[in-house]
């Protein structure tokens, strides 16, 4: 079968097989695992073979692609993941799939070492988890996580991994599969997942790090419940104030933290009331609530973990509520390899990097000990969504900037 040589006009040609091969009633949807996720592994596969790639997938059922003659010799990968979120857009992860198929092409026919690879289960809602595939490639899942069963079939992701094909007890063994063994560093190409290259004008940019965040995902604040016209002010255990006051005081330090310097994004997910009580003419007597702490500066992140509680207490001695904020759910921040950053600015000249809000399979390579580095490409309408909207134009610019850092670093 004849595909398309250019680069454009095969990446066109990917995408669009790839959302035939998992379009849902909106969007796409390729569960972690699953058969749409294989399916586009597959196809991905063959074209590699008859463009004249190695590809195979590993015991955790990625798919790797390499020149032939490369063998077992240690070697950069470039890469995203396959899978999407329930009704997504159709680039998230598949843009940068396509990438590093279009990478280890050009340097098939340039004689240099380089890998692919497309990386199941990144999204976190099949198995509440996320970097399943990558994490069961470095034999890092739990038997907790194993058993995890899959949002859509209640099933367990070891008999899912089992059913694609791949090793459940490879995936826990706690020793790298050979293909990580084998990989001397990793280059990730993404869609924004935000709408800073868009505000900005740029079609691309390197990233410079990847957010940390301090969760709060079971947050409640308990007053008294009461009349809405008989209680005055002072007297009122108002919890939808209490919380509002620690939300408003939250979004002033988050614009004096800019004006300083630091990193840092700050939302509140969930504000909610239960509709069983609720009316209008009643003062609530709980509020449960979310909040979201991001930044790329693990002090940053220390300071409000430090600061939160005592200002949840003063807040609450002073309007007679009590704030449980519950256990807190962390991730460090990871500032992604210099060198490989570098080469992505000298790709990009006058480009300002960007941060990621959202975790990547980049990241984890680094949490893990493999140097990594991203380049994003705009994206408007970002992204978990079936709006995602990334130019072809935007693509070619990124993928040339990720081939030239790669060709950079030899």
């Amino acid at each position: 079968m004849r595909f398309p040589d250019s680069d454009g006009a095969l990446a066109g040609h990917l995408l669009a097989l790839f959302r035939r091969l998992s379009a849902d009633a909106e969007g796409v949807t390729r569960p972690a695992y699953g058969a749409a996720e294989s399916a586009c592994l597959r196809a991905l596969a063959a074209i590699a073979r008859e463009q004249g790639l190695q590809a195979w997938p590993d015991a955790a059922g990625n798919l790797w692609l390499q020149p032939p003659g490369l063998g077992e010799a240690p070697a950069p990968a470039c890469g995203s993941h396959m899978d999407s979120v329930p009704r997504g857009g159709n680039f998230d992860g598949a843009a940068g799939v396509v990438a590093g198929f279009l990478a280890v092409r050009q340097a098939m026919r340039d004689g240099r070492a380089l890998r692919a690879v497309a990386l199941r289960g990144e999204e976190s809602p099949w198995f509440g988890a996320p970097h399943v595939g990558l994490r069961a490639a470095f034999g890092a899942l739990s038997a907790t996580e194993l058993a995890i069963p899959r949002r859509d079939t209640g099933k367990p992701l070891a008999w899912h991994i089992a059913e694609q094909g791949g090793d459940p007890a490879a995936a826990g063994a706690g020793t790298p599969l050979p293909e990580i063994s084998r990989t001397s560093f990793f280059w990730e190409l993404h869609i924004e997942q935000g709408p800073v290259l868009l505000d900005r004008g740029q079609p691309a940019a390197p990233v410079s790090a990847v957010r940390g965040h301090l969760r709060f995902p079971a947050a409640r604040c308990r007053g008294e419940a009461g009349h809405s016209g008989a209680v005055p002010r002072h007297l009122r255990r108002d919890p939808v104030l209490a919380v509002a006051e620690l939300l408003q005081e939250l979004d002033t330090l988050w614009v004096r933290s800019l004006q300083e310097g630091a990193d840092l994004v700050l939302t509140a997910g969930q504000l909610l009331v239960d509709p069983a009580t609720a009316a209008a003419t009643r003062i609530p007597d709980a509020v449960s609530f979310s909040l979201d702490l991001r930044s790329t500066q693990a002090a940053t992140l220390a300071g409000l973990s430090a600061l939160l509680p005592r200002r949840c207490a003063e807040i609450g001695a002073r309007r007679g509520v009590t704030f449980d904020l519950g256990t807190p759910v962390t991730a460090a921040p990871v500032v992604l390899d210099a060198a490989g950053r570098a080469a992505l600015e000298a790709a990009l000249p006058g480009v300002q990097p960007v941060a990621s809000g959202a975790g990547h399979d980049a990241a984890e390579f680094s949490r893990r000990g493999v140097p990594a580095a991203m380049v994003f490409i705009r994206n408007t309408h970002g992204s978990h969504n079936p709006a995602e909207a990334m130019e072809v134009e935007d693509f070619l610019a990124g993928l040339a900037a990720l081939q030239a850092a790669i060709a950079s670093r030899g």
